[in-house]
């Protein structure tokens, strides 16, 4: 008879109030006015961070690079405006407005943007 493998669930947060809305546009065009002139080619915002949710708008004018980066928690990566090339998992993906990449814990990724662009980044976390 085949073992069972056991599912571990983790314990998540509970998020703080019940509805969080946000001018995601607002946000978008407000960074790309801090980044452009900006040495380090990037610049970001947190929206929101409550329960299991760790929300960021990232933007990064065109050669901007996030190097060597990994999250604690899956996490998402949607590209909001512009073109990026994306190093995970030793892979390499494009992503261009609309894309959206999924991602588990940990994975090792690197994001160079080929022209100005804007991410919605999102990383779900559990309790410590």
């Amino acid at each position: 008879m085949a073992e069972k493998k056991k599912t571990t669930r983790t314990k998540l947060r509970p998020v703080e109030g019940q509805v969080h809305q946000f001018a995601v546009l607002a946000e978008m065009t407000g960074l790309l006015q801090r980044v452009r002139g900006n040495k380090s080619k990037r610049t970001a915002s947190r929206l929101l961070k409550t329960g299991p949710f760790r929300v960021n708008v990232v933007a990064l004018d065109e050669g901007g690079l996030l190097e060597d980066h990994a999250e604690d928690g899956p996490f998402t990566i949607q590209c909001l405006l512009g073109r990026i090339l994306l190093s995970v998992g030793g892979r390499e993906q494009r992503l261009t407005a609309g894309d959206l990449l999924v991602a588990d814990a940990g994975i090792a990724h690197d994001i160079r943007a080929d022209e100005a662009s804007v991410l919605l980044v999102t990383v779900a976390v559990g309790e410590a």
